[in-house]
């Protein structure tokens, strides 16, 4: 047999068919979605025959890589634009890549229930990130430690393959204030030193505006994008505390948060997009010169492409929804007087938590609260006041806020109480761990009034993030909560606190003591 007809035989019976189709739709002027996604799945089978990989020879292995190349550009002749969405251009091998996609547009998130969980996750994705990728980190106390020199040694990794690495820690007066209260220090300098070292790939942006939210974004060209979010700090320090944060992936489960906490994708890469715009509206299209604006396009718009609306819409669709607080500049008497206003800039977590505490759907809550003031105290009453069951854990000896912490118990232990006899329905819990958490789970126990959605039963929802039930948390600092009602995720919580109540005790009149004014002028710093 010759080695023409060797390579016939090899060729599947659909491929000539497939390219025919290929290339007559290069003709047309309008290609639906569906057929440019039928283009990359085209690309993806003709790229493997049905000889296992291992048994292929290289020539075999580099002609299927070829064809998967030529569909992807013929992909990107029908619609540049849209391709974008099924192919990127591939700097290392020269070639227009297949994207790679979830099945499920928002997979579901993961519940990390510890520090060094949280921290293996942290390491574990930014170890999966290649050249041309991009990770975003922000946190708002970074502290000396193995554990954090284990995640900075994870962004010098990345660093030296080429991944962009964007990192931020609060710097702001706020939390100075804290670190000299507690006595620690700050390790943003290693951060600088590691944009000093990789200057053309590491960022390293601190913020002055009072930053309290937590999260790391991982954002790849060709491979799903993930994320971690919640309420830990990275440090020694933390080991022991309890808390709570999320690992997420997807287009859409990433770019809601990216769009969340960044604002909508603009600047340099959308100008690049109109250019391309600008260029289709001509009679010819030179597919080359596209093709170098993709480069270029790649490298501006990794970890922006799906931070929109439509990634924002399809979360929440997914039963993820994103809440943050986004100040935008400092304003002198709302920061004498919290009371009065809030910083310029607009704060959704406060509206958000009163909305799930007046949600009728649910008529029995579990939260988990590090710090609580007199404003909290009002949140967790629009449930308690409307009849709702309330299971709440705090935590016996807080780092900071302790007479703030007993005098908001106090008062919901008078008014609120079931040990009282006096019809309430709150039972309070104190931990003796340092317990670090802001996380609600509202559950719905009258099965008549259990709402369905795409086939699932909603008798659950679950808020977790950064923001404390303090004041100054609702209306001055940056802050990033999620409202989470996948039901896996909310049977991983509802399991995680049940035996964080089991491990804790039950509120006495002797833990009511607070003294003041101290109480008062604790409430007033946080």
């Amino acid at each position: 047999m010759s080695a023409a007809a060797g390579l016939a035989s090899r060729v599947p019976p659909t491929f000539h068919r497939r390219r025919a189709v290929a290339s007559s739709s290069r003709k047309r002027t309008t290609v639906s979605t569906t057929t440019r996604a039928r283009a990359v799945e085209d690309a993806n089978a003709r790229a493997t025959t049905s000889t296992p990989p291992a048994d292929r020879s290289l020539s075999e292995r580099t002609r299927g890589t070829e064809r998967a190349s030529d569909a992807a550009r013929d992909a990107m002749a029908r619609d540049p634009l849209r391709s974008f969405d099924d192919a990127w251009w591939n700097p290392s091998t020269r070639a227009l890549t297949p994207r790679r996609v979830a099945s499920d547009p928002v997979p579901p998130v993961r519940l990390l229930t510890c520090y060094d969980e949280t921290v293996d996750v942290i390491v574990r994705e930014v170890d999966a990130t290649r050249f041309g990728d991009r990770v975003e980190f922000c946190v708002y106390v970074l502290e000396p430690g193995a554990s954090a020199r284990r995640v900075l040694d994870a962004f010098r990794r990345a660093a030296a393959r080429g991944v962009r690495v964007d990192a931020s820690v609060d710097c702001s007066v706020v939390s100075a204030f804290t670190r000299w209260c507690e006595g620690t220090e700050s390790w943003a300098r290693e951060l600088k030193e590691l944009e000093d070292a990789f200057p053309k790939l590491v960022r390293f942006a601190p913020r002055e505006q009072p930053t309290h939210a937590k999260y790391l974004m991982c954002h790849r060209l060709n491979a799903l994008p993930t994320a971690v979010f919640g309420g830990v700090n990275i440090g020694d320090r933390f080991r022991p505390w309890r808390d709570f944060a999320i690992r997420a992936e997807g287009r859409a489960a990433v770019g809601a948060l990216a769009m969340r906490v960044n604002g909508p994708a603009g600047g340099a890469a959308d100008r690049v997009l109109n250019d391309l715009r600008k260029d289709q509206r001509g009679d010819t299209h030179d597919v080359r010169a596209v093709r170098d604006k993709t480069l270029n396009t790649a490298t501006l718009t990794v970890g922006s492409r799906d931070r929109n609306a439509v990634s924002d819409k399809i979360a929440r669709a997914g039963g993820v929804k994103f809440i943050t607080n986004t100040p935008t500049g400092f304003d002198v008497v709302a920061y004498a007087a919290p009371w009065a206003r809030s910083f310029p800039g607009s704060f959704d977590v406060l509206p958000a938590l009163m909305k799930l505490m007046r949600d009728e759907r649910y008529d029995e809550f579990i939260v988990a609260a590090a710090y609580v003031d007199g404003a909290g105290v009002k949140v967790l009453e629009m449930a308690l006041e409307r009849g709702c069951a309330m299971t709440l854990v705090m935590p016996r000896n807080p780092n900071v806020y302790h007479d703030a912490n007993r005098k908001a118990l106090k008062e919901l232990e008078e008014n609120h109480s079931a040990r009282n006899g006096n019809g309430g329905r709150l039972r309070a819990y104190l931990c003796d761990d340092m317990l670090h958490a802001k996380v609600f789970l509202g559950r719905n126990t009258n099965t008549a009034k259990t709402s369905i959605s795409r086939g699932i039963k909603k008798d659950r929802v679950a808020m977790l993030g950064s923001c404390n039930l303090k004041r100054r948390s609702f209306g001055q600092f940056a802050e990033l909560n999620a409202l989470v009602s996948q039901p896996t995720l909310c049977a991983q919580l509802e399991a995680a606190l049940e035996t964080l109540v089991r491990d804790s005790a039950p509120v006495t009149d002797a833990d009511l003591a607070f003294a003041e004014p101290k109480a008062t002028i604790e409430e007033w710093l946080g």
